[in-house]
């Protein structure tokens, strides 16, 4: 039997590798990914002081820490019986989009962009950031400038870019001053154009890959997300809700603190990342994708009239059941 090892995988946030198994006629016989950063962040978590918890869990991950610290606090809020003040759950929810923002943006321009420029199949060598900044400078101008402009938004609100310390249980730190929410305001114009014409150029460009979108990551799955109490797109807070491969609702509802009676965690022996489950079905047939694909596939609305018109072509692609393919989580 012949072996594939990818090792390290490229153009993502972590560490991991590929093993392709080929049988005697160089057929995939079997594929793996391996996970091969140990963390042990849920480990070290016990015992720790609870007004330690936000910062220590924003560690888990340079690029996402606003999630792991929000949620920190929120599970804080709930210990203490804190409820935040109405702008303290604002100041949170904004420094929430702005990570969305900015790791969006990095996922898009930094990491997958290179195989929209020069097609998946071009040399190593030229899919990277480095020959796109050749190529397209004004298209990797623009994805530092949108990207900066989320992390300006976390540093400003959250007292730094990475692992900000200002999302605290009960609330924030500081309020939002005027200066500082003026000069929010003013890049909004322009990063909202960059965004626009990212969008644009997306679309325009989906005819080449006609072949890897009828292809690639396409398979039948649950899908899960949180929604807010009319099953629109939600980021900070709201509802679980579980559908399957063809829409049909499992279960929705959910609070979160109830989370444990739906989700279990598998374990494989070949990586330390976990997989979870929906429970009532078990493992393996209950594994579920979240993500921005997810969150498309069962939100109703996005509740803005450029995303709903943009939801509206997404839900187009499923003619009227979820996307299953993964290369549209871009």
């Amino acid at each position: 039997m012949k072996k594939i090892v990818i090792d390290p995988v490229t153009r993502i946030e972590g560490h991991a590798k590929i093993t392709i198994d080929l049988d005697e006629n160089n057929k995939v016989s079997d594929a793996k990914i391996h996970v091969t950063q140990f963390r042990g962040f849920e480990k070290f978590c016990e015992g720790q002081i609870y007004s330690q918890m936000p910062a220590l869990t924003a560690r888990t991950c340079g690029i996402c820490p606003v999630s792991h610290a929000i949620s920190s606090t929120k599970a804080c809020d709930d210990i203490l019986g804190f409820v935040p003040p109405s702008a303290g759950i604002n100041l949170r929810k904004i420094i929430n989009l702005a990570q969305i923002l900015q790791s969006h943006t990095l996922s898009f321009f930094h990491l997958s962009s290179p195989d929209f420029l020069y097609g998946f199949d071009a040399a190593k060598e030229d899919r990277n950031i480095f020959k796109m900044m050749q190529t397209h400078p004004q298209m990797a101008k623009d994805g530092i400038m949108l990207r900066a402009f989320g992390q300006k938004i976390i540093s400003a609100l959250g007292g730094k870019r990475i692992h900000p310390d200002g999302v605290v249980p009960g609330g924030v730190e500081k309020k939002l001053d005027e200066q500082t929410r003026d000069a929010i305001l003013q890049e909004i114009p322009n990063a909202m154009k960059i965004a626009e014409e990212t969008l644009a150029f997306f679309k325009e460009n989906l005819h080449k890959f006609q072949k890897e979108i009828s292809s690639f990551g396409v398979f039948p799955s649950l899908f899960m997300a949180i929604v807010n109490k009319d099953g629109n797109l939600e980021h900070y807070d709201g509802l679980l809700k579980f559908i399957d491969s063809e829409g049909n609702v499992l279960h929705e509802s959910i609070e979160p603190n109830r989370y444990k009676e739906f989700i279990g965690e598998a374990v494989e022996s070949e990586s330390y990342l976990k997989s979870p489950y929906y429970k009532p079905l078990g493992y393996p047939a209950g594994m579920y994708r979240v993500g921005a694909l997810a969150r498309l596939n069962i939100a109703k609305a996005c509740g803005t009239p450029k995303a709903d018109e943009e939801l509206k072509l997404f839900k187009n692609l499923g003619a009227g059941k979820p996307v299953l393919n993964s290369f549209y989580y871009h």
